[in-house]
């Protein structure tokens, strides 16, 4: 089992921001603001680091399966920007 980093991701799809951004709309909330999106960006880095990471590092995902993992929440990690037009 090697190290190997994902790809980093260029900008989110727009079905996937507008999926998340969604999500958080339907609470009353939103990713364009500040402390949401700060909070958003723990958990993303949580599920990224802990239990996809973690896994992989333990053998529980192949290597094929962490890269595409990694991708899709790179991706999302990228959405508070996206939404503001940072990443645009």
């Amino acid at each position: 089992m090697t190290g190997a980093t994902p790809p980093a991701a260029s900008a989110p799809d727009d079905r996937l921001a507008i999926a998340i951004q969604s999500l958080y709309k339907a609470r009353g909330l939103s990713l364009a603001d500040p402390q949401t999106a700060a909070a958003y960006d723990v958990a993303v880095q949580a599920v990224a680091l802990l239990l996809i990471d973690g896994t992989y590092k333990t053998g529980g995902l192949g290597q094929e399966e962490h890269r595409r993992l990694r991708a899709l929440l790179d991706a999302a990690a990228l959405v508070p920007g996206y939404l503001s037009g940072a990443d645009r």
